[in-house]
């Protein structure tokens, strides 16, 4: 299960980094970036990557 949860938290933050990109390449574009969607997709980079901390770092749970 832990492997499971890092192989998310890895495709989360993957995520997370196009979506960062994509605002970066849109603000550098001739057309400009529309606002919305570009806080919409920060907003969204943030919560994949605060997910992805939280299920990196989930202890395994023992079964005694």
């Amino acid at each position: 299960m832990k492997v499971l949860l890092k192989v998310v938290a890895t495709l989360f933050v993957a995520i997370a980094a196009f979506l960062v990109y994509a605002v970066v390449a849109a603000a550098g574009s001739a057309g400009g970036a529309r606002v919305g969607v570009s806080i919409g997709y920060v907003a969204g980079a943030l919560v994949l990557s605060s997910l992805a901390v939280v299920m990196w770092r989930r202890p395994g749970r023992s079964s005694n």
